[in-house]
């Protein structure tokens, strides 16, 4: 058990003391699902070694991952999209009518990029680039 465990051995390094005892065990599992594939009559049709064991894991979890990521797409708008529509409505942002631009004393975060800025449009009360951000926002997307 060992001497098959050391073989294909998960070595990600990490300062959590219980990864070390995490992965000792998903190794056992497999190794212990190795052995209990060898004692079926399938492994004399199929014989498989521990690495193909381990492959055939692996790529079962990995095409699960991939249909429930395929399943689960979102309906409405994820990450700063959702964010700006929730703190200017289109309708007032893409209006094109009185967004000026202010210097104002803080920094803030850029409402476009996410980058440091000084200057925000006053209609919007939001923080933009001046030449880069700020028609990039203002149009519809």
């Amino acid at each position: 058990m060992d001497q098959n465990i050391a073989k294909y051995r998960v070595s990600i390094r990490s300062k959590k003391w219980w990864w070390a005892i995490f992965s000792f065990c998903l190794d056992l599992c497999v190794q212990q699902t190795w052995h209990m594939y060898r004692a079926t009559p399938a492994s004399e049709y199929i014989p498989m070694d521990l690495l193909a064991v381990r492959r055939a894991i692996a790529d079962i979890y990995l095409k699960r991952s991939h249909a429930a990521a395929r399943l689960e797409l979102p309906t409405h708008p994820v990450g700063r999209v959702a964010k700006l529509d929730r703190r200017v409505p289109p309708a007032i942002r893409c209006d094109g009518l009185d967004h000026l631009v202010e210097h104002i004393s803080k920094q803030r975060r850029c409402a476009q990029c996410g980058k440091k800025v000084k200057q925000i449009c006053l209609k919007c009360n939001v923080p933009l680039h001046r030449k880069y951000c700020f028609v990039a926002f203002h149009t519809p997307v």
